[in-house]
């Protein structure tokens, strides 16, 4: 609902005699004619929108829709994915309410003058296109000065209405902004945030925000902020949360928070070879935005790859802890997409105490260049609270697929529970019984020394380059990526850290067979495990 506050009697009168010019009769006509402002939007800027609007789109028209000269509208922040129109609708509200005159003034701020010029040049060419200039002549020609002069440039735009659009970079010093009579009274926000930009210089641009930008505006400025989160400690993931909660920006504090919007819902994706090559698949999910299908969507995936996707378009921004044993760096150092004939492999689970989820990875080694490598080649960790019996079946699954010769459980961690509840499972596929839990091999492993004593030693193998992932594992990297020793472990930590212990200390056996699937082998470089959200 908008919450618009209106302008002082005094304030108001003062607006209304400043209004550089008057909506023709032809074009309130226009504006009536179309009814809504989706009409008016789609025969404004029809090269601009070609698919209908998903419902973060609707909410963020609505509010620009019901801006009037003489009110205050609520702050709007939106959190969306990449390339789901943030700067496109931002753009067109701009152009918008400048043709509709009920804004004056815009500043357009960004993190750099180059992008923010960059915007105003969109804008100018919105303003300029003949859907624009047919109801709305005055917008789209530049207003020239007495001497000639004409303010339409990379960094600044006038209209012959009066409208003027300026590009703002943090880095310009705006304090008490104004054009001859007016302050701005539409401030956007978009593309503030830098993926690698430090506590301190997010500490500087919230600064200059709140210090210069905020000020400068008019009594009655909208002020608008798009972009998708990009990392943990950004101004956006702030402005997100609730103005009052904890890490919550303390400023815009009666805004309306639109996201964060993930471009597909419950998303699950896998690589699957395809041929001779390797393609992320999308297997589970929905997606949040009209034109865009998960086909879409896979290939968004495919173009940028997974850590570029989760970051821009899921809002996953989950940094590496600086105490964390491991680091995403490392995995990638370490990485392959294939793997030698392995001399050993095994399962490891990692049982849930209650209702979590149950660790299971999967892995082997062998003597490369006179030392053990260690490769690790499904995470088939199971969804939070399933039962005993599902469990068990998904780690003889695992067993099967891998050609394991072993099962590593945690001693200290109901170790009996564990091989027990296997030993009574047997996995049946068309009455055929592929494996059967009461002939596998278990092994329990003690931990002794403690998890955090056992991870240490795992970690180090990483960092040496013995020890690799073969293709990706987002949800156990990010497990290493996150935990400090001293936290609870998690569930797929925990299993790779016996996976990789099991394996140690174990005697070499004979060389497994190839690692196999349900319906027939398959070749060695497994492209990576399933991503369950």
């Amino acid at each position: 609902m908008m919450n618009m506050t209106p302008l002082s009697p005094k304030l108001k009168e003062l607006s209304q005699k400043l209004a550089l010019a008057t909506i023709s009769s032809s074009q309130k006509k226009a504006i009536a004619r179309w009814g809504s402002w989706r009409d008016r939007v789609i025969s404004l800027f029809p090269a601009y929108f070609w698919n209908d609007f998903s419902q973060p789109h609707v909410e963020l028209w609505e509010w620009a829709d019901g801006i009037e000269p003489d009110m205050t509208p609520r702050p709007f922040v939106a959190i969306w994915p990449r390339g789901r129109g943030k700067s496109t609708n931002a753009e067109a509200i701009v152009a918008d309410l400048g043709a509709r005159q009920k804004r004056k003034y815009c500043m357009y701020v960004c993190g750099t003058q180059d992008q923010a010029d960059k915007h105003v040049q969109t804008i100018a060419r919105m303003l300029e296109s003949e859907a624009v200039t047919q109801f709305f002549p005055d917008v789209g020609r530049p207003r020239i000065g007495k001497n000639g002069s004409r303010s339409w440039n990379r960094q600044t735009v006038t209209t012959a209405s009066g409208y003027t659009i300026e590009a703002i970079g943090l880095n310009k010093a705006v304090r008490g902004q104004k054009i001859d009579w007016a302050r701005p009274d539409l401030i956007v926000f978009d593309d503030i945030d830098e993926k690698h930009d430090t506590e301190l210089t997010t500490s500087k641009k919230e600064a200059i925000i709140t210090g210069s930008i905020l000020p400068a505006g008019a009594g009655n400025a909208a002020v608008v902020f798009v972009q998708n989160l990009i990392h943990s400690n950004s101004i956006a993931s702030r402005l997100a949360q609730q103005p009052g909660t904890e890490e919550a920006a303390n400023y815009l504090m009666d805004r309306t928070i639109s996201g964060p919007f993930v471009a597909v819902d419950n998303l699950e994706y896998e690589a699957q070879r395809q041929g001779d090559r390797v393609r992320w698949v999308i297997i589970g999910g929905s997606s949040n935005w009209l034109g865009f299908d998960l086909a879409t969507c896979e290939d968004e995936l495919n173009r940028v790859g997974p850590t570029a996707y989760l970051l821009e378009s899921q809002h996953e921004v989950d940094t590496d802890n600086p105490h964390a044993l491991l680091s995403e760096a490392d995995f990638e150092r370490t990485r392959v997409f294939q793997y030698p004939e392995l001399l050993r492999v095994a399962v490891a689970v990692d049982p849930p105490a209650s209702v979590g989820t149950c660790g299971i990875v999967g892995g082997g080694k062998v003597m490369v260049g006179g030392e053990w490598h260690y490769y690790t080649l499904e995470d088939a960790t199971t969804p939070p609270g399933v039962q005993p019996d599902k469990w068990a079946l998904a780690v003889l699954q695992c067993y099967y697929r891998l050609g394991a010769d072993a099962i590593f459980c945690e001693t200290n961690n109901g170790g009996d529970m564990v091989e027990n509840t296997i030993r009574q499972t047997k996995w049946e596929v068309d009455g055929k019984v592929l494996v059967d839990g009461k002939t596998v091999r278990i092994i329990q492993v003690h931990a002794s020394r403690g998890k955090i004593v056992r991870a240490e030693p795992i970690a180090t193998i990483f960092l040496q380059g013995r020890a690799h992932h073969v293709g990706y594992f987002p949800e156990l990297e990010k497990q290493w990526r996150q935990y400090q020793p001293g936290d609870e472990s998690p569930d797929r930590l925990d299993a790779s850290v016996w996976l990789h212990t099991g394996l140690k200390e174990q005697a070499t056996g004979v060389k497994v067979q190839k690692a196999r699937g349900l319906y027939g082998s398959r070749e060695k470089g497994n492209p990576g495990g399933r991503r369950h959200r």
